[in-house]
């Protein structure tokens, strides 16, 4: 009896442990998707981008694999593969330009690996925390960044795009110009709805104001006739006819000697001052 305890006691222990060791063991790289790539934000990772239809994508996949389920363990990292052409979202949040590409994210911080691409350049890079000589992402170009985000996004859409030019040819045979037709008026009536949207938001925000019309030119200024004469065209009580006005116009001459008389009239208040302050 007490044998059987002991062999009991020490296969409780030996499963403990094994549970243990084995709990960041991956048999394979783990697939990432538009749903599930946040989960890379906590501990450390290494994630590929990768496509199918990619010749060294396809010459790659023994190798990540290799290392994920080899060396996970034992780095105490989890290894990831997304692919870009079921997530086109994540290719653009990470401005993938190539591949396969590679990164190394630990605790929110990411670095692009730009390393050897054989199993054990992989191992050393981690090993030997030569990441920590790798410059960040800067946080203008960070993956959780809400501009990368709206970069992701727009490369949504283009697929999305992509993905309704092939339909409309390959399924219904319309052919290439039609569909750039279709495209362009679309574009057309899509930047009219938005333009109307942004005017309207426009008017609530910030509502004109009632500006009062222009007083005519004519009400403003007199009326003169080809003389010069100014024309008063204020009715009389007995309804007389308008009264005409001379419009008299100074002679240059004579504004000259009214400022010599002007002058000539300082001169003698001036001259009077004197002479009381003298008496």
């Amino acid at each position: 009896m007490a044998g059987l305890t002991c062999i009991f006691s020490f296969l409780c222990f030996f499963a403990s442990f094994y549970s243990i060791d084995c709990s960041n063991y991956q048999p394979r790289a783990i697939q990432l998707t538009e749903d599930t790539w946040q989960d890379i934000l906590q501990g450390e990772w290494m994630v590929e981008f990768m496509a199918p239809w990619c010749p060294a994508c396809r010459a790659f996949t023994d190798t990540w694999d290799n290392f994920a389920k080899k060396w996970s363990r034992d780095l105490d990292i989890q290894v990831g593969v997304i692919d870009v052409t079921t997530c086109p979202g994540l290719s653009g949040r990470f401005l993938i330009t190539a591949l396969p590409s590679i990164y190394h994210v630990k605790d929110g911080i990411f670095r692009q690996y730009v390393s050897g691409r054989t199993e054990s350049d992989l191992i050393t890079f981690i090993d030997d925390k030569r990441w920590q000589d790798v410059q960040p992402v800067s946080k203008w170009t960070a993956p959780d960044s809400i501009q990368m985000g709206m970069v992701g996004l727009f490369f949504k859409m283009a697929m999305k795009i992509r993905a309704f030019y092939t339909l409309m040819t390959d399924e219904y045979g319309i052919p290439e110009w039609g569909c750039y037709v279709i495209f362009a008026l679309l574009t057309i009536v899509t930047g009219l709805l938005l333009g109307l949207l942004l005017v309207c938001l426009c008017d609530v925000i910030s509502p004109t104001k009632d500006i009062p019309p222009p007083i005519p030119q004519g009400l403003m200024q007199p009326h003169i006739d080809k003389e010069g004469d100014i024309i008063d065209d204020t009715e009389t009580e007995d309804g007389d006819a308008p009264v005409r006005r001379r419009n008299v116009q100074k002679n240059p001459d004579d504004e000259t000697d009214d400022k010599k008389a002007g002058t000539k009239d300082k001169e003698e208040n001036t001259d009077e001052k004197d002479s009381k302050k003298d008496k």
